[in-house]
């Protein structure tokens, strides 16, 4: 089996290619490591939960005309040595589902579970058609 690039290799060429395309994006620093004891990262959660973090927001967001794209990134699927795609073993949380699906209840966002940097790419092209 080989091992597919981690999340973050798959997110920086997901930037490359935003930038390339002079595409509107941020991306939400989820993944932030907290420092210090538990008491002091619980410190700095609680502070940064009082700024407005929401646990289980999406990796990235696309501006578009009248669209705003939440894309939560996952790791692309492990190719096996038959060149099938495995079924990814990369979770989507609770709080990342119930991000989704408020993104959903928008008229104008849309979101998606994509899996690499190509999958995420398609999703984008496919709502660039539609505008």
């Amino acid at each position: 089996m080989l091992n597919p690039p981690s999340e973050t290799i798959e997110q920086k060429k997901l930037v490359q290619w935003l930038k390339l395309k002079k595409l509107f994006y941020f991306s939400v620093p989820n993944g932030s490591v907290l420092k210090g004891n538990p008491l002091q990262r619980a410190k700095q959660m609680a502070r940064l939960k009082s700024e407005g973090l929401i646990v289980g927001t999406s990796d990235i967001f696309v501006m578009l005309p009248n669209k705003l794209l939440s894309i939560e990134l996952k790791r692309s699927r492990k190719t096996l040595k038959s060149g099938k795609l495995s079924i990814s073993h990369t979770k989507t949380s609770d709080e990342q589902k119930k991000f989704l699906e408020r993104i959903h209840e928008l008229d104008y966002a849309i979101g998606s579970v994509c899996y690499g940097c190509a999958e995420s790419i398609k999703f984008i092209e496919s709502e660039l058609s539609n505008i």
